[in-house]
């Protein structure tokens, strides 16, 4: 016999409660995440610390350049307080989480930059050292043959007499400046009676012949922070930015197709205000690279590309100013697409990162900022983005000055491999 049961029908309060309990729970889970994404750090992996074991922090600027020709980026570095120029070798995606073999290929005083470039065009490239302090000199550090490049011994140091004790060189970007094949080196530096100059290469075997390399003053300057080379079709422009009194700003300077090569600097923004490192992005869909700087204290400002290159760059957009509470002040920003969303994302670093704030963080358009580096660290530098390790999403590599954390990198936790 078949039994019909009549369902219980639940009352309205029944109901009511049960899905404000999963609605309370789905807020809380939500603002856990929210909360986590904020708080959470990627994961540092060293690259470089043999300095901080020896007592001696101050790792300052990372540049990349292939030194051993296997297809991967290395690292240069120069280490301010201990004095070493440094070279780590990339030893693969399979190892980039562990310490990377590395050689010390030179000691100078107050290094402020090193870069990896071939100055005597031999295929081999060489180490080129910017310093400040005392020491006010530019050195080149040669390579020995691609066997030894690991044996600290075989690289020869020697100081660049057309620089020596001159200025406070901060940064050297090596391009050929005046078109002969040959690669030479413009330096910017800090302080009385700072410049921008180039540096000619006397060429052909006489590129090892020290004394035989020309200066050539571009400008004067201030302070200056990036060196980067812009190209519009098939013009070029030095981009640069100043940070320090009546100079501060964003400059573009013409490369000419003769002498003097460098044409008259022309301010573009940021007029009296204090800019740090830039980076060029293609931010819109003009296909003109456009300028994204980090401002001190607080700010991240896009100069969108004008129809005229040189006039004055006054569309402008910025991100959400950085929060004193939580954050440093601003030191480097790089633009790249680092969650395979349309949008680009903007990794920040920061100086004077102190006890609870956040030194290098990501900025996306949807949801602002989240750390990457929680407060671990004080002052960052300079940003690199690339796959480290072969899961096909750029990670970030940077150094840490204060604490002595290295060299290292950051694992990009999208993993979209």
């Amino acid at each position: 016999m078949d039994i019909d049961i009549p369902l219980a029908r639940p009352s309205p309060d029944t109901v009511r409660k049960p899905m404000k309990t999963l609605l309370s729970i789905i807020l809380i889970t939500l603002l856990a995440t929210i909360i986590h994404a904020e708080e959470t750090p990627w994961t540092r992996h060293t690259i470089d610390a043999v300095e901080k074991e020896a007592g001696k922090a101050g790792a300052d600027g990372v540049r990349l350049g292939d030194l051993n020709k296997d297809g991967l980026p290395d690292i240069v570095t120069g280490w301010e307080e201990g004095g070493a120029i440094r070279v780590c070798l990339n030893p693969g995606f399979d190892r980039a989480k562990l310490h990377w073999p590395s050689v010390t290929v030179g000691k100078v005083r107050s290094p402020e930059d090193a870069v990896l470039v071939d100055l005597d065009a031999n295929g081999v490239l060489d180490v080129v050292s910017s310093t400040e302090g005392k020491e006010r000199s530019i050195f080149f550090h040669w390579a020995p043959e691609l066997k030894s490049i690991t044996d600290a011994n075989q690289w020869k140091t020697d100081v660049l007499p057309a620089s020596e004790k001159i200025e406070a060189w901060m940064f050297t970007l090596p391009f050929d400046v005046d078109q002969d094949g040959d690669m030479d080196l413009i330096s910017g530096s800090k302080s009385t009676g700072a410049s921008i100059s180039w540096f000619e290469n006397p060429g052909g075997e006489n590129s090892r012949d020290v004394e035989k390399w020309t200066i050539h003053r571009a400008t004067d300057a201030a302070w200056i922070m990036s060196l980067r080379i812009l190209e519009v079709g098939s013009e070029k422009f030095l981009a640069y930015s100043d940070r320090k009194g009546d100079r501060s700003g964003i400059y573009l300077i013409p490369f000419l197709k003769k002498e003097p090569w460098l044409g008259k600097p022309v301010l573009i923004g940021a007029s009296g205000e204090e800019v740090m490192f830039l980076d060029l992005a293609l931010i819109n869909d003009d296909e003109k690279p456009d300028i994204v700087a980090a401002l001190r204290p607080d700010k991240i400002r896009i100069f969108h590309h004008p129809e005229n290159t040189l006039s004055l760059w006054e569309n402008t957009s910025e991100l959400e100013p950085l929060s004193s509470d939580k954050h440093g002040t601003a030191k480097a920003v790089r633009v790249g697409n680092l969650d395979d969303a349309d949008a680009p994302e903007y990794i920040i670093t920061c100086e004077h990162a102190n006890g609870q704030k956040h030194g290098t963080m990501m900025y996306q358009q949807s949801s602002g900022y989240s750390t990457i580096s929680g407060p671990e660290g004080v002052k960052f530098d300079r940003i690199e983005l690339l796959d480290l390790d072969g899961d096909s999403d750029l990670d970030v590599l940077t150094c840490e000055e204060r604490e002595g954390l290295g060299v290292f990198w950051y694992e990009n936790p999208a993993n979209r491999k």
